[in-house]
């Protein structure tokens, strides 16, 4: 590591540790944590969603995002202060070494934003960080994924579709019929897109269903704690 190297992590470093009293509040979900699982990850969420953000504004989500990750597992201790100001600072000058992000001088702190790599790493993470939108309550009514896609020359895109559903918690009533409590549409869409197949999946609201076939998505979906 170089003397301007040097410098820039040290300067983090101070900046990481002065600024973490002032906030706890991250503006995640616990399931999307879950999901992101490396720091790395949660970095990137934090400062693609703000575009342009102040590491010292940076620095407390990530640090309140460690307790989530490593503060739930039983057989890891959770980190000290000291740990936790190291791992931060780690994190960001490794996505500022893989030229992830970048960072200018603004007074006493730095602000930091993604390059154009780090854009495209952000779209794979939100990918695969993809969660649905959970209401307060359910209002009674389902929403279908119908895939009508054509196996010959799109399987590999039908199969990946398939998988990322299951991940996602949809119950499946037939091999092109998933089933989902909430309003998928803004994830799907981001989904077929991303494998290109939109032109192929509809997203519907069902008022109705067979009363068998119901009472099955309510069972499986209690089981899963989605309901």
């Amino acid at each position: 590591m170089n003397r301007s190297h040097v410098y820039t992590y040290n300067r983090a470093g101070t900046i990481i540790r002065n600024s973490l009293p002032k906030e706890k509040r991250l503006r995640l979900t616990e399931e999307q944590i879950g999901k992101l699982k490396t720091v790395s990850s949660i970095a990137l969420v934090i400062i693609g969603v703000a575009g342009i953000i102040a590491l010292s504004a940076v620095a407390p989500n990530i640090f309140y995002a460690l307790d989530k990750i490593f503060g739930n597992k039983a057989k890891k201790p959770q980190l000290s202060r000291r740990d936790k100001v190291a791992k931060v600072t780690r994190t960001f000058y490794y996505l500022k070494e893989q030229g992830l992000i970048k960072t200018r001088s603004q007074g006493d702190n730095l602000v930091v934003f993604l390059t154009s790599l780090g854009k495209r790493r952000l779209k794979k993470v939100d990918f695969e960080s993809l969660a649905i939108k959970r209401p307060k309550s359910w209002n009674g009514k389902w929403w279908q994924v119908a895939a009508d896609i054509p196996t010959k020359k799109y399987k590999r895109g039908a199969d990946l579709l398939r998988m990322k559903l299951k991940d996602l918690g949809f119950f499946s009533l037939q091999r092109t019929l998933w089933f989902y409590p909430f309003d998928p549409r803004e994830e799907i869409e981001f989904i077929v897109r991303h494998y290109g197949i939109a032109r192929f999946v509809t997203v519907m609201e069902i008022n109705h269903l067979d009363r068998d076939d119901e009472k099955k998505m309510k069972s499986f979906f209690r089981l899963h704690k989605i309901l």
